[in-house]
């Protein structure tokens, strides 16, 4: 299957501007940065103006990042693809010149980018010392754990028949992962399954962060967040063709 990139340069550009003119979107986007800087500052304010101690600040970076890859990244998708089945969007250019893996892409690009640079927002706003920060390694796991997110939205709502569905069911994953990788460090039962969701790996690499350790990756981690990946977009392929959008 061959891709054009004027296609998909054009579906990005109306994606983008269809993305900004969501007011769910506007309001959930800037509810992610704002959140962490009342958390800063509301915890700063409790210290009387001591430094935050890194669980602390773990707790912060964390709030913000797992709110992004869930309400922004996942939810956002979600709800435009469903909205596209809603009213026959996808339908009509799945019969024109568009193919599956161009409005796939011009699909994910927007809330990705979005994503990325939320993500970025939160770091400076969440108080960590940056000088200790391997930005690198950071950018490089909150990235796939963003385009994860992205897929499994997308499939979500591939499934959903309309975008208040698609709404619902993202709440549903949206505490799953959410609220393990949170209780994960206070309750020691689950940290196995915390481990094995990326988004706990991405919670396992802020802490690390946030107490100065070792920041780095081990094998299994790695796995978890590129099979992960992998099973997702998989699945959504599967899904796709089977669900006879794609142009034959």
């Amino acid at each position: 299957m061959s891709l054009s990139m004027k296609k998909i340069a054009v579906l990005t550009r109306f994606k983008f501007k269809e993305l900004f003119r969501n007011k769910t979107f506007l309001i959930t986007g800037s509810m992610v940065p704002l959140l962490t800087l009342v958390m800063r500052l509301v915890y700063q304010n409790l210290l009387d103006g001591k430094a935050m101690p890194p669980m602390l600040i773990g707790m912060v970076l964390n709030l913000g990042l797992l709110m992004n890859l869930t309400s922004v990244s996942m939810m956002m998708p979600a709800t435009m693809l469903a909205k596209d089945k809603e009213k026959n969007t996808l339908r009509t250019l799945m019969t024109s010149s568009v193919n599956g893996s161009e409005y796939f892409i011009s699909s994910v690009i927007p809330s990705f980018t979005v994503s990325f640079f939320i993500n970025l927002i939160v770091l400076f706003l969440s108080g960590i010392e940056l000088r200790t920060v391997n930005l690198g390694l950071y950018l490089v796991v909150t990235a796939v754990a963003g385009l994860t997110s992205c897929v499994l939205g997308m499939l979500i709502g591939l499934f959903a028949k309309n975008q208040m569905a698609a709404s619902n069911s993202c709440t549903v994953f949206i505490l799953v992962l959410m609220m393990i990788p949170v209780f994960s460090s206070i309750m020691e039962s689950l940290s196995k399954f915390s481990n094995l969701m990326y988004t706990g790996i991405v919670g396992n690499l802020v802490n690390a962060l946030a107490e100065g350790s070792k920041q780095s990756l081990n094998i299994q981690s790695w796995l978890v967040l590129i099979v992960e990946l992998l099973l997702i977009s998989i699945l959504f392929i599967s899904c796709y063709r089977k669900s006879g959008f794609e142009r034959e």
